[in-house]
């Protein structure tokens, strides 16, 4: 489906000197070898290789040369597992002339060769070997050409991978149906979540990431699933499938368990749908960043709030000064592809431009996707409202910012729980358009 040579031949133009390694993931083991985690392939090799295999590597020479390095399955491995690809039928899926050994990949690797320090702590330890230095070393190391080459690349999506966004998007919209029919006073989250992954399970599809299913939505990654849901409650849920070639959707919305939700429960949605709708309008603006977007987003709430009479004062002043992250402690939005925060294992060098860095403001420190978006672009906008009790309770304690905020008020608001909304957003030379056939909100 991907012209993946041709994605080799334009990262070897932006890195056009020296030896380049791409390691696949491996299988993680859960309490002993054989029993491994479920294998989720490393983004950037199946980027350039489309293969969904462990423990191998592409090597692309510094003389052209292209090599599929791969682990020989055991004799009896067929027992477990079944037959597998030949190694060559691999490589010829890829593109790829030439297959070698992985077990004898440290004979080829050598200082000077280009790669990205590895996330996964037994990679780390591996290409240290390979290497002869200390895994604390491998930082230092880590080149910097490879990982802006990989990220320019991959940062502007093909039309193609746009495709496979919005199928990845088109399934986690039958699932949210799913588990918003599910939803009633007296289920367990869990039975909720049953209800959202029935639809992926059928269809043999990944999650992006572990979905969030939850009435206690001021917890930002709430990995529980056993509260009771009650009449009324507020029922956030945070998910995203992937496509058949691991493209991933990552989509929020947030449902009322009862026939509708109270009058305040309808003022703070249609706060932050405000403020969602503001931001999405942002990323429309031609050299707008995502830094852009993000405040356009918090003048929209902080207006919609100062409404309720959560907060006052001059909006700007507010929005500049950081009083809206008692409400939304977290940026935006990030980039979305072949990882649901696509790329994160980068750093920085994903979201800001050379030569910038991360604020230290609350809220603002969170902001994953600063800089200025550009056509090819896939991010998320996602604002919440959040009423978290322990946060509230320190910044009250201090009056923090009390010229904006009026902690009388957000006091009655303590057991509100949060809402958050998102969709995935494509970045046009015209402007942008949200991703996927359309999701109630």
């Amino acid at each position: 489906m991907f012209d993946y040579a041709g994605r080799r031949k334009a990262l070897r133009r932006r890195v056009p000197d020296g030896d380049i390694l791409i390691l696949s993931a491996t299988q993680v083991p859960r309490n002993y070898v054989a029993n491994t985690y479920t294998f989720h392939q490393d983004s950037t090799f199946r980027y350039y290789t489309g293969l969904d295999v462990a423990d191998a590597a592409l090597w692309l020479s510094g003389d052209g040369t292209e090599v599929l390095y791969l682990t020989a399955p055991g004799e009896d491995d067929v027992i477990w597992t079944g037959p597998v690809e030949s190694g060559e039928a691999l490589a010829a899926r890829a593109g790829i002339e030439r297959v070698g050994d992985y077990g004898r990949l440290g004979e080829v690797v050598r200082a000077g060769t280009h790669f990205v320090e590895p996330y996964d702590y037994g990679l780390r330890e591996r290409l240290s070997g390979w290497l002869g230095v200390r895994p604390e070393a491998l930082g230092g190391l880590s080149s910097a050409a490879l990982r802006r080459g990989v990220i320019a690349q991959r940062s502007c999506k093909e039309a193609g991978e746009v495709a496979e966004i919005e199928s990845a998007i088109a399934l986690t919209r039958r699932m949210l149906c799913a588990a918003r029919a599910a939803i009633e006073p007296g289920r367990l989250e869990s039975e909720i979540l049953s209800a959202l992954l029935g639809p992926a399970i059928a269809k043999e599809r990944a999650q992006a990431f572990d979905p969030i299913v939850t009435t206690h939505g001021e917890t930002m990654h709430c990995e529980s699933y056993g509260h009771v849901i009650g009449e009324g409650d507020l029922v956030l849920i945070d998910c995203g499938a992937e496509s058949a070639h691991g493209y991933c959707a990552d989509i929020t919305r947030t449902y009322c368990a009862g026939d509708s939700m109270s009058p305040v429960q309808r003022e703070v949605y249609a706060a932050v749908l405000a403020a969602q709708r503001a931001g999405i309008a942002a990323t429309a603006v031609r050299g707008a960043s995502q830094r852009d977007v993000h405040f356009a987003a918090c003048r929209a709430l902080t207006e919609a709030l100062q409404g309720l009479g959560l907060m006052r004062g001059d909006v700007e002043e507010s929005v500049q000064a950081g009083a809206h992250a008692l409400f939304l402690p977290h940026g935006i939005g990030h980039m979305l592809g072949l990882d649901a925060h696509d790329m994160e294992n980068y750093g920085d060098d994903v979201g800001y431009a050379p030569g910038e860095s991360r604020s230290t403001q609350f809220g603002l420190n969170a902001l994953r996707l600063a800089r200025r978006l550009e056509p090819g672009f896939v991010v998320t906008v996602e604002p919440g409202c959040y009423f978290i009790p322990e946060l509230i309770d320190r910044w009250a304690a201090k009056k923090y910012l009390d010229a904006f905020i009026c902690y009388s008020e957000v006091e009655k608001f303590r057991g509100f729980h949060g809402i958050r909304i998102e969709d995935d957003v494509l970045i046009t030379e015209t402007g942008s358009r949200i991703l996927g056939p359309g999701i109630e909100t």
